[in-house]
């Protein structure tokens, strides 16, 4: 039997793309329809990979749950039209994915971003032709931080957990690595909210381009 391969698993919005900075435009064009200041990104940042109704909490903290549900609506419909055009992949990813194809290192996406949002966006940006192994929240039962994503992805990919990690910004993320006994990786540029030196990661990376130093 052949020796399973080792792979390279990443979260995507605050790891791989700073989808924060589409947010916080669409944000701050709807703080001007109604009347109120602009944010600052950190408004916005902080909670830019738990979904657009905290998002507009923290930016709205005075507006009621029904105004925030209208809210949504108008974002999300804003979010869709400019999600392909409007992507920010962080500095040195590229060349980081580039590296691991070059290296026949094989890698993948597990986010909690819908698949409506994520796909368009992987299609974009051809990473659908360096790897098949993108799961979201509509290919599991179970969402980070359970561990499914990641090993339905190492199944994809053909890859060993002892030889493999994931890449995440968020707590969650560095507990779902941990629940599938993977290597895991903190990222200290996205969007957390605690210490992410609390997190007990096994590396912690202060850019993508750093985790050609790890593998």
């Amino acid at each position: 039997m052949q020796p399973k391969n080792s792979a390279v698993l990443f979260d995507l919005d605050g790891t791989l793309i700073n989808s924060g900075l589409s947010f916080l435009k669409i944000v701050n064009e709807l703080k001007e329809e109604e009347s109120q200041d602009p944010v600052s990104f950190q408004i916005v940042r902080e909670f830019s990979s738990r979904g657009a109704s905290l998002v507009l909490k923290n930016a709205f903290p005075d507006a009621s749950d029904e105004k925030i549900d209208t809210l949504k609506f108008k974002f999300l419909k804003r979010y869709t039209q400019i999600m392909t055009s409007d992507i920010h992949v962080y500095e040195g990813v590229e060349e980081l994915l580039n590296f691991l194809t070059e290296k026949n290192i094989s890698w993948g996406i597990v986010t909690n971003k819908s698949a409506k949002y994520t796909l368009p966006i992987i299609e974009k940006l051809k990473w659908h032709n360096q790897t098949n192994a993108i799961i979201c929240p509509e290919n599991v039962h179970q969402t980070k931080p359970d561990p499914e994503g990641i090993l339905r992805a190492l199944n994809l990919l053909d890859a060993s957990v002892e030889t493999s990690v994931y890449v995440g910004d968020h707590e969650r993320d560095i507990q779902s690595a941990k629940n599938a006994n993977v290597k895991s990786v903190a990222c200290t540029y996205g969007y957390y909210q605690s210490d992410p030196l609390s997190w007990g990661a096994d590396f912690i990376v202060d850019s993508p381009i750093e985790i050609k130093k790890l593998l």
